[in-house]
C-alpha cells in the first residue's frame, strides 16, 4: 500500500454504481463452473502473506486504485500498447502486487481455462489478504468481467490526489454514489498503511513555497518525521508508517492519530474538518474494533460493485424491440411525434444527434444529460452543452410516453430513438436502435467538460477521446459525418478567423477563401456570439457526403473537423467514402451509430427509470 497512492491510499474505493452489477453478481458464482476457485487463491494467500504481509496493503490499494477508474473490471493491470493504460498514471507507480495476481491467475488457468475473470481474482486476494493478517472480513460477491480499455488519463482524472481538501473529497466520492460514512470507513485502510516521504514531505518542509510547515499537522510528529523519516524535502526513497507503531494490525489507531493532527496525508487530515466526518471518527473509536470491522465490511463491499461488468455486458441486455410486450406502442409513438413536427423544425435533427452524441460521451447514453442542476452543477450548463436543444421536445414525448405506460420507456432510450428517427425524417440514413437503456443518478458538468471532444481539438485529443469510449478510427472519422447537417455558432471557431495564436492571426490550416468568406458574410467581429453557420454551407439540411468534401479542400468548420486530415488513416478514408456511394456512407455510418448507443449502457437493476426527464426519481 505503499504510496497509498495519490489519494492518500488505499481508500478511495469507490462505489460509483452498484447498478445491474447489484443484481448479477453472487455469492459462489463459480461454484459450478469451478468449484475449487476460491479455494485456490485463499490457500496461495495464507501460503505467502504472512511472509510478506506488507501486500496485504498494496492489494487492497490495488483493488482502489482498479474500482476508482472504469469500475471493477482489472483494466489496472493492463499493459500499455499504443496508448499509455493505467498502470503507468502517476496514482499507480508505486502500486505492487501484479505479479502475485499473476501467479494466482495461472493456478486458476491451469484448474478452469478461461472462467474465474482477473477482476474477481483482485478483490478476492485483496479481502483474503486482509483476513491473513488478522484484520476484517467481508464477502466478495463475485461474476465480474474483465474490462477492454485502460488509460492513464483516466486513473489521473479519477483517483483524488492525496493533496484533497474536505471538499474534493466530498464531491470524488459523492460523484462514485459514496457517502461521508464511506469516506471514514475506507480512508480506516490507512491503518495498515505505509508512504514515501515523497508524497507529504512538502508539508514538512515547503507547505505553500515559503519553506514553512503545515500548520494542521502536529508539531511534535512533523518534528520527529523530520528529525528520524524524511531528513531531507528531497528523500524520495524512506518508507513511513500511516500508522506508527501500529501499522501491521487493522485497528482503530488511525482515527486516534486523525484526532492528534496525526495524519500523514492532507487528505488524512481533511477528515476531521467537516463536524460529520470527525463526529463519525469519534463515534468509531467510542465502539469496539468488531464494530468497526462491521461497517468496514459493509463499505468494502459496497466498493466492490462499482461500475463491475456482468454477463455478458451491458451490450448483450440492450435489445431490438424491449417495450413489445411491456409498451407495444412506445416506439410507434416517438416516431409519430417526431414525423410530425421534425419536418416544421428540421433543424432539430441536428440538435438531436448531438445531445445523444454528448450523453453517451459522459457515464455512458443514460440521460444525464438532462437532469437539471441541484446542490450541484449539472451536465447540461457545462460549456459544450450550453447551446444543446430539443430538452422540450424530449419532455413532449416522455409525456406521451408516460400516459402510455407510466414508468416505463427510460429517457435514455427516448434520446436514442428520437436521434434516429430525427435523421429518417429529414431523409437520412435510418440505424437499429436496440433498447433497455435505463437512466442515470448522476450528472456533473465537470465530467462533461473533460469528456465531450472540444472542436478545437487536434487529433492526437480526438483519438484519445474516442478510445476511451471504445471507438476507433473510423468510429471518429463516420460519426464527424453528422456535421454534415451541423451547425454552430461563431463563437465556436471565430479564435480561427481573427486571434489563432493570440496574435491576431487566422489559421493557416483553414482555406483563405473560405476564411474571407466567413469574415464578410458570417462572423464579421471577433466578439460575434450569435449568428449562426452551416457547418455544410449549401447542403447543411441534406445528409450526405460533402462535408467530407470541404475537409479535402481545408473547409472543415472546427479544428477538430480540420484534424481529420492530418492523420493519414483518417484521411485516407475520407477518400474511400467519397470514391464510394451515399448508400455505402449511410451503411457505414449506422453501425457506428449503434456501436456508440451501446457506451456504458445501465440495464437491468442498474439506474432507474425516471418519471420526468430532468430529475431523478425521489
Amino acid at each position: 500500500m505503499q504510496g497509498i497512492g495519490y489519494f492518500g491510499v488505499v481508500i478511495l474505493g469507490v462505489l460509483v454504481f452498484l447498478g445491474s452489477a447489484e443484481a448479477q453478481l453472487k455469492l459462489g458464482f463459480y461454484s459450478a463452473s469451478c468449484p475449487k476457485a476460491e479455494k485456490i487463491v485463499l490457500d496461495y494467500v495464507k501460503k505467502h502473506i504472512p511472509n510478506a504481509p506488507s501486500l496485504a496493503a498494496a492489494l487492497i490499494r490495488m483493488h482502489f486504485h482498479d474500482c476508482f477508474v472504469r469500475g471493477c473490471d482489472a483494466s489496472i493491470l493492463l499493459n500499455s500498447t499504443s496508448n499509455q493504460a493505467e498502470k503507468v498514471a502517476p496514482p499507480n507507480l508505486t502500486v505492487r502486487g501484479f505479479d502475485f495476481i499473476d501467479r494466482v491467475k495461472s493456478l486458476l488457468e491451469a484448474e478452469c481455462p478461461g472462467i474465474v475473470s482477473c477482476a474477481d481474482i483482485i478483490a478476492l486476494v485483496a479481502r483474503d489478504s486482509i483476513v491473513a493478517t488478522g484484520g476484517p472480513f467481508w464477502r466478495v460477491p463475485t461474476g465480474r468481467r474483465d474490462g477492454l480499455i485502460s488509460n492513464s488519463s483516466e486513473a489521473v482524472a479519477n483517483i483524488p490526489a492525496l493533496t484533497s481538501n474536505f471538499s474534493s473529497l466530498q464531491t470524488s466520492f459523492s460523484n462514485k454514489g459514496l457517502d461521508l460514512k464511506d469516506l471514514v470507513l475506507l480512508s480506516g485502510a490507512h491503518t495498515i498503511g505505509i508512504s514515501l516521504c515523497s508524497s507529504f514531505s512538502y508539508r514538512l518542509y515547503n507547505f505553500t513555497w515559503l519553506g514553512d510547515q503545515d500548520p494542521s499537522l502536529d508539531s511534535e510528529y512533523a518534528a520527529n518525521l523530520k528529525a528520524r523519516k524524511c531528513r531531507t524535502p528531497t528523500d524520495d526513497t524512506t518508507i513511513v508508517e500511516m500508522d506508527p507503531g501500529s501499522f501491521r494490525t487493522f485497528d482503530l489507531s488511525y482515527y486516534s492519530l486523525l484526532l492528534k493532527r496525526r495524519g500523514l496525508f492532507e487528505s488524512d487530515a481533511a477528515l476531521t474538518t467537516n463536524s460529520t466526518t470527525k463526529s463519525y471518527i469519534t463515534q468509531l473509536l467510542q465502539g469496539s474494533l468488531q464494530n468497526f470491522y462491521v461497517e468496514f465490511a459493509k463499505s468494502m463491499e459496497k466498493m466492490g460493485r462499482i461500475e463491475v461488468k456482468t454477463g455478458s455486458s451491458a451490450e448483450a441486455q440492450l435489445k431490438l424491440g424491449f417495450y413489445s410486450a411491456s409498451c407495444p406502442k412506445a416506439e410507434k409513438i416517438v416516431l409519430d411525434y417526431v414525423h410530425k413536427h421534425i419536418p416544421n423544425a428540421p433543424s432539430l435533427a441536428a440538435a438531436f444527434i448531438r445531445m445523444h452524441f454528448h450523453d453517451c460521451f459522459v457515464r455512458g447514453c443514460d440521460a444525464s444529460i438532462l437532469l437539471n442542476s441541484t446542490s450541484n452543477q449539472a451536465e447540461k450548463v457545462a460549456p459544450p452543452n450550453l447551446t444543446v436543444r430539443g430538452f422540450d421536445f424530449i419532455d413532449r414525448v416522455k409525456s406521451l410516453l408516460e400516459a402510455e405506460c407510466p414508468g416505463i420507456v427510460s429517457c435514455a432510450d427516448i434520446i436514442a430513438l428520437v436521434a434516429r428517427d430525427s435523421i429518417v425524417a429529414t431523409g437520412g440514413p435510418s440505424w437499429r436502435v436496440p433498447t433497455g437503456r435505463r437512466d442515470g443518478l448522476i450528472s456533473n458538468s465537470s465530467e462533461a467538460l473533460a469528456n465531450i471532444p472540444a472542436p478545437t481539438s487536434n487529433f492526437s485529443s480526438l483519438q484519445t477521446s474516442f478510445s476511451n469510449k471504445g471507438l476507433d478510427l473510423k468510429d471518429l472519422l463516420l460519426l464527424s459525418g453528422a456535421h454534415t447537417i451541423g451547425i454552430s455558432h461563431c463563437s465556436s471557431f471565430s479564435n480561427r478567423l481573427y486571434n489563432f495564436t493570440g496574435v491576431g492571426d487566422q489559421d493557416p490550416s483553414l482555406d483563405s477563401e473560405y476564411a474571407a468568406n466567413l469574415k464578410a458574410r458570417k462572423c464579421r467581429t471577433p466578439t460575434d456570439n450569435t449568428t449562426i453557420v452551416e457547418m455544410d454551407p449549401g447542403s447543411f439540411r441534406t445528409f450526405d457526403l460533402s462535408y467530407y468534401t470541404l475537409l479535402l479542400k481545408r473547409r472543415g468548420l472546427f479544428e477538430s473537423d480540420a484534424a481529420l486530415t492530418t492523420n493519414s488513416t483518417t484521411k485516407s478514408y475520407i477518400t474511400q467514402l467519397l470514391q464510394g456511394s451515399l448508400q455505402n456512407f449511410y451503411v457505414e455510418f449506422a453501425k457506428s451509430m449503434e456501436k456508440m448507443g451501446r457506451i456504458e449502457v445501465k440495464t437491468a437493476s442498474s439506474g432507474e427509470i425516471r418519471r420526468q426527464c430532468a430529475v431523478v426519481n425521489s
